[in-house]
């Protein structure tokens, strides 16, 4: 793939190599990347932790025991048995 930036964004990226942060474009370019992939992330991150809260609010918890985990574990197996995707949220 072949980009081509804004005369502010290369001068932006020549000047991160210059300083001796990067060894060339492509790194900084991928260093953009790798933030913006974080970032969204993050975000996703943000967004769940507002749903449970709000959940918790509502009372709508399951308490946590040590069956708990391999109840999860088990549900895990069954949907893998039945060819039933995991939602993206739970996949680590």
């Amino acid at each position: 793939m072949s980009i081509t930036l804004s005369p502010k964004a290369e001068a932006i990226v020549r000047q991160f190599v210059a300083r001796g942060h990067y060894h060339d474009p492509e790194t900084v370019v991928e260093a953009a990347l790798n933030a913006l992939t974080e970032r969204d992330q993050l975000a996703r991150l943000q967004t769940l932790i507002a749903v449970g809260d709000e959940q918790l609010a509502r009372g709508q918890v399951v308490q946590w025991t040590p069956d708990t985990l391999d109840r999860l574990k088990q549900e895990a197996d069954e949907r893998v048995r039945i060819g039933r995707p995991f939602k993206d949220d739970v996949i680590p």
